[in-house]
């Protein structure tokens, strides 16, 4: 979730006030400064293996989250390695930083979210894991330095999860999807307990992880039982679903499906704008965009595969990316100026960023807004706008 004046992100960024350990460690390329604006920059940490197959099967890194009390500190999760931290916008890296009671075993394939913290305390870094010593859901309350595993007792013995999205009124309130499982939980205690969300028929039935995200209506009470759930990869069989009733009951909105692997949906306020992208949108494949918090959609952009959605106030882009291994997937990034209804046009990459994002987190630095994205094996780039 992006933390500054009226913007706030869904399904990518969250949370986490640090205590990290390690040393810091200078990013391969040099830090963005006024003449690197509009310019992707590789900020990968140089003691990651973004290749090797390690224990886990390692496909880099996949999530990446910003303290929205802290706008400096950005936290991201490599695969089979653990949690690095960035304390300047993401210019640098230490890590791993798990290094505490419990950490060691925070070393899968795995999500990153974070929840605020009291007043003036660390915040609340969660993770899910679903390959890897990390499977299964982990919480820390000091930074990522210590960890708690807690049961998820509608998975049974299957305890692979995708990463948990956080309500952005209520740190304790979690939603998390299975991992190739037709399965949606929710906690109201910060992970401790967990209850199976019901589903609508047409929902069921298919393989694939799906997605779930809470969608910010401006207040506490409806925010909390209105979600957005997206299918992964049926031939629009399954599609986009939307409940305002915490599932007990649901509509279905759209045949846009997320690819496999992962999508990030962008809803830059509360006015009811949100975005999301994939593929197999009768509308059309690629961005829609909605101004009824989710209810109806329309699309925009260009007519290709898509997967994230994130922004700044002045630009809204897109890019393409899955959970294809040691891979290479042209990102296909595209860009509109902000509000995104009309004029997206594609945006150029580095070569050497071999995959889009699977998530971004962005913050601001006092003076510009800065995007940190985490590509897969590609590593993590900074972009500022």
């Amino acid at each position: 979730m992006i933390r500054r004046p009226r913007l706030r992100l869904f399904g990518v960024a969250a949370i986490v006030s640090a205590i990290a350990s390690g040393a810091v460690l200078q990013a391969p390329s040099r830090s963005a400064v006024p003449g690197d604006i509009g310019v992707w920059v590789n900020v990968t940490p140089a003691n990651v293996d973004l290749t090797s197959r390690l224990d886990c099967d390692n496909y880099g890194t996949t999530t990446i989250a910003a303290d929205p009390a802290r706008q400096s500190d950005i936290y991201t999760y490599f695969d089979c390695q653990g949690i690095w931290k960035s304390t300047d916008y993401g210019v640098t890296w230490s890590g791993p930083i798990n290094t505490g009671i419990g950490g060691a075993n925070v070393r899968g394939a795995g999500g990153l979210a974070i929840a605020r913290g009291a007043e003036g305390q660390p915040p609340i870094l969660y993770t899910a894991g679903i390959r890897g010593t990390g499977t299964g859901f982990w919480k820390s309350t000091d930074g990522g330095v210590n960890w708690a595993r807690y049961h998820v007792a509608p998975g049974g013995n299957r305890q692979d999860f995708y990463k948990p999205e956080v309500n952005p009124y209520n740190p304790a309130h979690l939603l998390m999807a299975g991992h190739e499982m037709e399965l949606v939980v929710e906690s109201f205690d910060g992970g401790r307990t967990w209850a199976a969300m019901p589903l609508a028929d047409g929902m069921k039935g298919f393989a694939g992880t799906a997605g779930i995200y809470f969608i910010n209506t401006g207040s506490a009470d409806t925010t909390a039982v209105t979600w957005l759930w997206v299918a992964q990869m049926t031939g629009g069989k399954a599609g986009t679903w939307r409940t305002a009733a915490a599932g007990k009951s649901w509509t279905f909105v759209n045949n846009n499906e997320r690819p496999h692997g992962g999508m990030q949906i962008y809803q830059p306020d509360t006015s009811g704008v949100i975005y999301i992208a994939g593929v197999y949108s009768r509308s059309g494949w690629g961005v829609l965009r909605s101004t009824d918090f989710g209810q109806t959609w329309n699309h925009v952009g260009k007519r290709s595969a898509q997967a994230t959605v994130f922004g700044t106030p002045s630009k809204v882009f897109s890019a393409y990316s899955w959970a294809c291994g040691v891979c290479t997937v042209a990102p296909d990034l595209q860009s509109a100026p902000s509000p995104g209804a009309h004029s997206w046009a594609t945006v150029p990459t580095p070569p050497e960023m071999k995959m889009g994002p699977a998530q971004t987190a962005t913050v601001f630095d006092g003076n510009r807004y800065v995007i940190i994205s985490a590509n897969w094996h590609a590593g993590l780039w900074r972009y500022v706008d």
